[in-house]
């Protein structure tokens, strides 16, 4: 995954790929079935076990056929905005919380909350993950897993440089000085940390540990210029001391994050992002900890990494309900599923899988256990606009980060640009 391209974590594997012979969505078919479409962003690897477990669906539901399609986050977005101005939204899809208000106030997506209880089974459900899907009264969204932000590092090469091993309780200094020292032990060919600055994800952790969040109940910003000012000279205090990564090296590039070119010794994820053969690619497993802290509160959400949301306007309603519960509690399902989008939402399939996890997907799961009683419930949708912000922040961060210009002006005129976003 592209630290600068949080959500965009992999490869397309093709806007369309059929598992049910048959094509458009939301009617029936001559022989009496229901025909429904089933959308989602993610990776080959997400594709292929999806697919599996709607196979399995189909099997148990002989009279439903579903036709998926899959992209990647930007492209999957676009498509939707194209099909949804066109009348023609999947009838069940997957949903960013950047984008879910937008889509309810359009109309385009389904309050499940009438359905809640009887269609939809949300009884084990996480209560956690519960928030995110929701405006006010209505539930727009049911969470597809539960993610938590880690710190994913390279165990070998920081006790190698005689770095502080990252555990709960942690600080931002601790993290500095960690990361300057695996930096120096390198002479510069490893960085200690990937350039965190620009990702607003993280700065909402931070946030997060000082008790502010994003945004307010009522949708403004839930934090200040000065905030933002000095989360970006706090980067700025890594980069400038060689403990993160420059520019040149943070920026995106097509073979991934510096971590991933193994150019940084650690760098911040969701751990829904984390596959089960990650470290495969690299010299030895990496392992996961918590992130640094100010105070003491860690500042991580229960947030499912995605939501599952139902077509307003499909014409099979009773077949898209029917899936989307499946998808969500079947317990067959959940084991194909795995950890794909993260730990299962439903606490009883999350208790049946998981003495079957091993590799990294068992680390994920470890370190969900370890952080489990620092966990807040998650926040309600994002205000409208909160997709635009989330880019935003990046590209003035760019101005930062390449020292075009002082973080004090850079946040000033981002906030600035960011509170006439939200103000609509």
């Amino acid at each position: 995954m592209s630290l600068r391209k949080v959500l965009t974590t992999a490869l397309a594997t093709g806007l369309l790929a059929a598992v049910a012979a048959c094509g458009g969505g939301g009617g029936g078919a001559g022989d009496g079935t229901a025909t429904i479409r089933f959308a989602w962003w993610g990776s080959e690897q997400r594709a292929k076990i999806t697919n599996e477990a709607v196979r399995l669906f189909m099997k148990k539901n002989p009279a439903i056929k579903v036709v998926t399609s899959t992209a990647i986050y930007d492209a999957y977005f676009q498509k939707l905005a194209t099909e949804t101005a066109g009348g023609n939204a999947p009838d069940v899809m997957q949903m960013s919380d950047r984008h879910l208000r937008e889509y309810a106030d359009r109309n385009v997506v389904l309050d499940l909350r009438p359905h809640e209880g009887k269609e939809i089974r949300t009884a084990d459900l996480k209560k956690e993950v519960m928030g995110l899907g929701t405006m006010g009264d209505k539930l727009y969204g049911l969470p597809l897993g539960q993610t938590a932000v880690v710190m994913i590092y390279n165990p070998v090469l920081w006790k190698s440089a005689g770095a502080k091993e990252p555990k709960l309780g942690w600080t931002w200094d601790d993290y500095f000085e960690a990361a300057k020292k695996v930096t120096e032990h390198t002479g510069r060919k490893v960085y200690g940390a990937g350039d965190f600055g620009g990702i607003e994800s993280w700065f909402k952790v931070w946030l997060s540990q000082q008790g502010k969040g994003l945004y307010t109940a009522d949708g403004r910003l839930g934090y200040t210029e000065k905030d933002v000012l000095t989360w970006w000279e706090m980067a700025t205090k890594f980069r400038k001391a060689g403990a993160s990564t420059p520019g040149e090296i943070t920026a995106v590039n097509p073979a991934g994050s510096p971590l991933a070119r193994k150019l940084s010794a650690s760098e911040f994820q969701p751990d829904s992002t984390v596959a089960p053969d990650a470290w495969a690619g690299y010299d030895n497993p990496y392992a996961l900890a918590p992130l640094p802290q100010v105070g003491g509160d860690l500042g991580l959400y229960g947030e499912p990494p995605m939501l599952l949301s139902v077509s307003a306007r499909t014409k099979q309603r009773a077949a898209a309900l029917k899936l989307a519960d499946f998808i969500i509690n079947d317990p067959e399902a959940a084991k194909i599923l795995g950890m794909s989008r993260g730990l299962p939402a439903n606490a009883t399939n999350r208790e049946a899988i998981a003495p079957s996890l091993t590799g990294a997907w068992k680390q994920v799961y470890e370190y969900e256990e370890l952080v489990a009683g620092k966990v807040k419930l998650g926040p309600p949708a994002p205000p409208k606009g909160a997709g635009t912000l989330f880019t935003l922040f990046d590209k003035y961060y760019q101005d930062v980060m390449y020292d075009k210009a002082t973080p004090a002006d850079t946040a000033k005129r981002y906030y600035a640009e960011a509170q006439q976003i939200i103000a609509g």
